[in-house]
């Protein structure tokens, strides 16, 4: 599967990512560094990425506002900045769920400390 990291993702968790044999971009290397969410959103889906972002303004376009059905996103929520747990959350979760996000256009994974759930208007 193939990433695109939002620029409030930790470089650590990029790395992390790519160790794990993902191909990630960072919305910098794209050029969308400083571009609105739809803007990146919209790069995401064209491209058929999965994009990973911990903005709680973004989240809350995606999982409840206008941006709702668009996209696969992974929200980060966590309280605790660990990287390393937070990028081996995402590798057993996109592992876990990969038919989901390789079978459906719209899916939104919440990952937190204490796990994950899935929003899809196809679920």
């Amino acid at each position: 599967m193939h990433i695109l990291a939002g620029e409030n993702v930790h470089i650590d968790i990029i790395h992390r990512l790519r160790q794990n044999n993902y191909e990630v971009l960072s919305a910098r290397d794209v050029g969308l560094a400083g571009h609105k969410d739809r803007e990146i959103l919209q790069y995401s889906e064209e491209h058929n990425l999965i994009l990973i972002s911990g903005d709680k303004d973004f989240g809350g376009l995606i999982e409840f506002g206008p941006l709702w059905g668009r996209g696969k996103v992974i929200l980060l929520r966590y309280h605790l900045i660990k990287t390393e747990r937070i990028a081996t959350d995402i590798v057993e979760t996109i592992k876990h769920e990969a038919e989901t996000l390789s079978s459906t256009n719209s899916v939104i994974t919440v990952l937190s400390e204490s796990g994950y759930r899935i929003h899809s208007p196809a679920i």
